[in-house]
């Protein structure tokens, strides 16, 4: 009778075992909304953008989190040659609707290895402010990839609104990719060195400002139904 129970229990045990579904998708892309117009890089300073995250057809125990986000690296034709990389790009993230402090919840410093990245070549607009103003509009340009894994937390993120920001330090390199005017200022936000963060929309510009070239990986953890299309984990 005793070994009968302990059976029971075991196969009831078994029968609660659930399965998380793990899967992976781009959360933003700003080549779906705007095109390429500069390049460019600010010696100090860091640039930041508020973007959303739809999880409304997350349940209570399940979550998700940013993974990994890309910026678009950028070096001029006339110095791709010769330059060996080395400098730091500085990668913040807020679990907030807004950049705070001196640092996001999670951080991330990343020198560039040119010979490690996949470039293209590229003609920048003539009207592109800060390539122009130098002479640079032929440009090589790749993907730099910051990754966030273990960084953020499995449990995932708790605002469906959150924040990313890079920046430089003094020598303002490597630069990156800059969109056209024509996306939202109050969602862009600027430390020009000082440790403050000024919303760009401050000055009623609307939708005219122009946001670092990036795109943004997210991971979602949803209960198994048995139709993942992703890993399954146990939990």
């Amino acid at each position: 009778m005793v070994f009968a129970l302990l059976l029971i229990a075991c196969s009831e045990s078994d029968y609660s075992v659930k399965n998380m579904c793990v899967t992976d998708a781009d959360a933003f892309d700003i080549e779906e909304v705007s095109t390429l117009q500069d390049a460019a890089g600010y010696p100090g300073a860091r640039d930041a953008i508020v973007l959303s995250f739809d999880d409304s057809n997350l349940g209570e125990d399940e979550s998700w989190r940013v993974t990994g986000i890309d910026f678009l690296a950028m070096i001029p034709e006339q110095y791709f040659d010769t330059y060996d990389g080395g400098d730091k790009l500085v990668v913040d993230l807020w679990d907030a609707e807004r950049p705070r402090g001196a640092s996001g919840d999670w951080h991330l410093e990343q020198a560039i290895r040119p010979s490690e990245l996949e470039w293209e070549r590229t003609t920048l607009p003539r009207d592109a402010y800060w390539a122009g103003a130098r002479g640079e509009l032929q440009q090589r340009r790749a993907w730099m990839h910051f990754d966030l894994t273990d960084l953020v937390p499995e449990e995932g993120m708790t605002s469906n609104r959150y924040t990313v920001s890079v920046g430089w330090y003094d020598s303002g390199l490597p630069t990156i990719g800059y969109s056209n005017f024509n996306l939202d200022c109050g969602k862009n936000w600027t430390d020009y060195g000082d440790g403050t963060w000024t919303l760009n929309s401050a000055d009623g510009d609307g939708d005219s400002c122009s946001w670092p070239m990036m795109r943004v990986q997210v991971e979602m953890r949803t209960l198994d139904d048995g139709t993942c299309s992703g890993e399954s984990v146990a939990i």
